[in-house]
């Protein structure tokens, strides 16, 4: 039986969507993925994080922005994912 890349990933979840990516990559389905990371301040001082997630091949890059860099980071990578879940083609 062969496996798919969809095989690979039981469910995207924005809590392991960075490490499912990694998944990917490791088993040479993807590249690794590529993040980053611009901080910008609101009027009041407050952060404003815009991450961008990208994995060479695709022509997609998933854009993200919150005052928390952490949760950027997930939201891009659990959009990415999504993207090549939706969009990989087999070799």
């Amino acid at each position: 039986m062969l496996f798919t890349v969809r095989d690979e990933i039981d469910e995207p979840t924005v809590e392991m969507a960075i490490n499912q990516l990694e998944i990917l990559a490791r088993r040479d389905y993807i590249a690794m993925s590529e993040y980053e990371y611009r901080e910008e301040h609101d009027a009041d001082g407050n952060p404003i994080w815009f991450v961008s997630c990208k994995v060479e091949g695709f022509d997609f890059i998933a854009s993200i922005n919150s005052s928390s860099k952490k949760k950027a980071k997930k939201q891009a990578a659990l959009e990415m994912l999504n993207y090549v879940l939706e969009n990989y083609e087999e070799g």
